[in-house]
């Protein structure tokens, strides 16, 4: 476990510092900078909970090294739950915000609103809070070293279930969910030649989201899938931190795509770009 330490130290400090970053700048700029619209609503709290599962990041590498520290390990599965739940359901909605968007450009022109937004990010926030709730005790009884999981009952069908139901409303079904608009917008490009610019620029970004939410997450429910199994613990050491690292690491990479695909973070960085060439260009030679 000892070999473990110091680079899983070095990977959280790095992640820590530039998802940090990243995500506050996100923040910053979709609240202060830029139009407020329903895609930088979307941005905005996808930011908002990627940041608050960077700022939980110390406590995890404190559970991780310290199995029984109890509320610290419960503590952190459960923010750790909630960042996948919504991370989940926000691309989700996001996929059909952007499939409505291509589809019915009128229709999302009158109806798609930043006030909408919002009261759908709360909902989306607190179905997610809902669902994380229940799974802080359970993973305390799985990653408990088997002298203090003795004495935690908790019914071994209820964690399996929880298991279960963790991997197909917060991973597998998102997905499928999240596939189906990004389909209809491959064809919609594809069928309206004379739309394909509009189409390709919430493509793009969808391009980018996707395979970083799968890659990103799939290791950690194998993870869980490997506990259930009744791996020891020590075994799965190696997993278990590559496991974290990669949901850590998807904070740092969506707001990549944010700031070089969505629109309004390009138009922001193009007045800024011009502001500095205003200012810095001087007074303009006289004849």
């Amino acid at each position: 476990m000892e070999y473990l330490q110091v680079p899983f130290l070095v990977l959280c400090a790095v992640v820590f510092l530039t998802g940090g970053a990243l995500n506050g700048y996100i923040l910053f700029v979709a609240g202060c900078c830029v139009q407020r619209t329903a895609s930088t609503v979307w941005f905005w709290s996808r930011a908002m909970t990627d940041l608050i599962f960077i700022i939980f990041l110390p406590l995890r590498f404190t559970s991780f090294f310290i199995l029984d520290l109890n509320w610290a390990n419960m503590l952190s599965s459960t923010v750790t739950s909630f960042h996948m739940f919504s991370s989940a359901f926000l691309l989700t909605t996001l996929s059909v915000d952007r499939c409505i968007l291509v589809a019915c450009p009128e229709w999302a022109r009158n109806h798609r609103t930043p006030q909408l937004a919002f009261i759908m990010v709360l909902g989306l926030w607190a179905l997610s809070l809902g669902f994380s709730l229940r799974y802080g005790d359970l993973w305390e009884f799985l990653l408990s070293p088997a002298s203090t999981s003795i004495n935690f009952r908790v019914d071994e069908g209820r964690v399996k279930a929880a298991v279960v139901i963790q991997f197909l409303v917060g991973f597998l079904i998102p997905l499928a969910l999240i596939l189906i608009p990004t389909f209809n917008i491959v064809l919609a490009a594809k069928l309206r030649r004379n739309s394909l610019i509009q189409s390709t620029k919430p493509l793009k970004i969808l391009l980018g989201l996707i395979p970083t939410f799968f890659f990103c997450w799939l290791l950690y429910h194998v993870f869980f899938f490997l506990l259930l199994s009744k791996y020891p613990l020590s075994l799965l050491n190696t997993g278990r931190a590559s496991a974290y690292v990669l949901t850590y690491l998807s904070t740092c990479l969506n707001p990549i795509f944010y700031l070089t695909m969505e629109e309004e973070f390009l138009m922001y960085r193009q007045r800024i770009r011009s502001s500095q060439t205003t200012n810095n260009s001087g007074p303009e030679p006289t004849e």
